[in-house]
């Protein structure tokens, strides 16, 4: 009997170990749904945007401020794919987002930290700073990626302003000079590339110096302006305009043989003519022009060779255009306000 009554108080106390070990677990337990629920709420009450994504695209994970942000609910949203819904299919310059979110789901280490073009439910285009963690199983595997980001929409409008003005000429509102040869030297690249024919034109606005020593600096810029108003009028809009200096201009026409560059330029002169029938200046208003073909079956000249070519050709139209154009009359409003006679015959431009 002893030894029985010994065994039912052993097993009274493991009894009341096990009791113990439970309460222990529940209570930790309890700890571990707070601390969930704790986390969950830090999380939720976060001022960016957090959110998850499998390797499929779609989102598993949004917080409240991500929802408010985009514009979606937790219910619209949760099991869509991020493309189409708060990623564009292409960004503002063209870029397939879909082969960009492959590329994270594939090689997420290499994405830790991007900036990408991001869209809110009524169509605003915002640039967000993503923060990237893949998120694996015990055995290795990827399952989702965990994104951290913030909005830096106006920082980038303040960078591309920046951007914008560095390769601006502030006169004109064309490419200067820096981002124009830039440009070229891109198009040469890409033509050389896919085999097509790239022309450039040098263009020069004739009787400049005259006009601005008899009616002044803002006149001239004024001459300038209407020159390069309708070199973009007259132009198709995959063409680059330049200003090369002064008076000059450079206009770069990708995918076009030269002959063709000639049929646009003929745009260009009709309208000049158009403004000069309707006497919008004082002076008859002219722009001298060389061309220089790129045809890939050729030999590749280099950006130098290539613009010189067009310059020279140029400059050859301008002798022509000086010997046919008539001396221009120019008086200033003080020359006709003191009854001085204009100047005749002075040297052109």
């Amino acid at each position: 009997m002893k030894t029985h009554a010994s065994t039912i108080e052993e097993l009274l106390e493991e009894i009341t170990r096990m009791r113990d070990h439970v309460e222990q677990i529940a209570l930790a337990g309890n700890r571990l749904r707070n601390q969930d629920e704790m986390f969950r709420e830090m999380v939720h009450s976060a001022n960016s945007i957090i959110l998850c994504w499998d390797i499929c695209g779609r989102l598993t994970f949004i917080n409240r401020f991500a929802q408010e942000f985009f514009g979606y609910s937790e219910e619209e949203i949760i099991g869509k794919s991020v493309l189409g819904t708060i990623v564009p299919k292409q960004d503002a310059k063209g870029i397939d987002m879909a082969s960009l979110l492959k590329d994270i789901c594939t090689n997420p280490k290499n994405y830790i930290n991007n900036e990408n073009e991001n869209i809110r439910r009524n169509g605003e285009r915002i640039w967000i700073s993503w923060t990237n963690k893949p998120v694996y199983d015990r055995e290795g595997n990827f399952l989702e990626i965990l994104s951290v980001g913030n909005d830096i929409t106006r920082r980038k409008k303040a960078e591309d302003e920046l951007e914008r003005l560095a390769n601006t000429d502030m006169m004109t509102g064309v490419l200067n000079r820096r981002a124009g040869l830039i440009s070229l030297e891109t198009l040469m690249a890409e033509c050389k590339t896919k085999k097509k024919f790239l022309t450039i034109g040098y263009a020069d606005v004739n009787n400049l110096k005259p006009v601005n020593d008899r009616l002044g600096h803002h006149e001239g810029d004024a001459l300038i302006r209407i020159v390069c108003e309708t070199l973009k009028a007259s132009l198709r809009g995959t063409d680059v305009i330049c200003r090369m200096g002064g008076d000059e201009f450079m206009v770069v026409l990708p995918d076009c043989a030269i002959e063709a560059a000639r049929e646009q330029w003929k745009r260009f002169t009709r309208r000049i003519a158009v403004l000069n029938r309707r006497s919008v200046k004082k002076f008859p208003i002219s722009v001298s022009e060389g061309f220089a073909e790129f045809d890939p079956k050729e030999k590749i000249p280099s950006m130098n060779e290539f613009i010189s070519i067009a310059d020279s050709a140029m400059y050859k139209r301008k002798q022509i255009m000086k010997a046919a154009l008539k001396p221009i009359d120019l008086a200033s409003d003080s020359d006709l306000d003191s009854g001085k006679k204009p100047a005749r015959g002075r040297r052109r431009s």
